[in-house]
């Protein structure tokens, strides 16, 4: 336990530092008109895609954080971070309400923080804890990945390997159903 909640703590403080840095990007930026120009531009979309796909990784590390009962000070004030984070970079958004359409919902974030479903089998992604489905008609090979005995959703392994360690985490299969 005190491993996934370790790997937890490393996506989440690794996470906080993406979305701070694309708050950062943004507001150093001095006219409204440029910061829409921005993100309107092709590497704007691209960038702000890309931090789109790092916060819905943080999203999957509260579903693992219910999924399991992680009750941690530090994981509850680093989730809280990067919401506040979140929050700031939308108001960036703003200046661009073609980018700000792209978003994904908020019924659609919080269905990454997922709840045990009782008639699925699963098992744990070895980055956010949150479910992988054992379930072939359930999860398209494009989503999860299997590595070294363990499953990864696609997007919490790369945003480990690119942002946090060059080695996924090692966390032994934990099936339910």
């Amino acid at each position: 336990m005190d491993s996934s909640i370790h790997t937890l703590q490393r996506c989440l403080e690794n996470i906080c530092k993406v979305i701070r840095k694309a708050n950062d990007v943004l507001c150093g930026i001095s006219h409204p008109s440029v910061c829409s120009e921005v993100l309107l531009s092709a590497q704007g979309k691209s960038y702000i895609s890309g931090v789109v796909e790092v916060y819905k990784v943080s999203k999957r590390v509260e579903g693992g954080m219910r999924t399991h009962g992680f009750v941690n000070e530090a994981l509850q004030r680093s989730v809280k971070d990067i919401e506040l984070l979140w929050n700031n970079l939308q108001a960036f958004l703003t200046f661009s309400p073609a980018v700000l359409q792209t978003l994904p919902t908020e019924a659609c974030l919080n269905g990454l923080v997922d709840v045990p479903q009782p008639d699925l089998r699963y098992e744990c992604c070895g980055v956010c804890q949150s479910q992988v489905s054992m379930e072939t008609e359930v999860a398209s090979d494009k989503d999860i990945l299997s590595y070294n005995e363990c499953r990864y959703h696609t997007s919490c392994a790369n945003f480990w390997l690119n942002c946090v360690d060059l080695n996924l985490p090692f966390t032994p299969a934990q099936k339910q159903g």
